[in-house]
């Protein structure tokens, strides 16, 4: 279980708290979302080798999350898992 104090939620993500999040990968992102460099909690940076990146479905939120940081807040988050892009 992931603690309150993560250094990782230093950041105002909270408006994230809810939201659909749609599963992808590096190369998509990297294809059709050009301008998200890295990952919104940890700053890991977006490449095509890894395997799962996730992003909210709202339209006006524009960022991606990592795949350790998905299975890290995911339940804190109460996000709600789509089919993907």
């Amino acid at each position: 279980m992931v603690e309150k104090d993560d250094w990782r939620l230093l950041n105002d993500v909270w408006y994230l708290k809810g939201q659909c999040i749609n599963p992808t990968n590096g190369e998509e992102v990297i294809k059709y979302l050009p301008h998200l460099k890295h990952c919104i909690f940890c700053y890991d940076k977006v490449n095509k080798n890894r395997i799962r990146w996730f992003v909210p479905d709202e339209k006006n939120i524009s960022c991606c999350i990592c795949e350790k940081c998905f299975a890290d807040f995911c339940e804190m988050f109460s996000w709600r898992l789509l089919d993907g892009l």
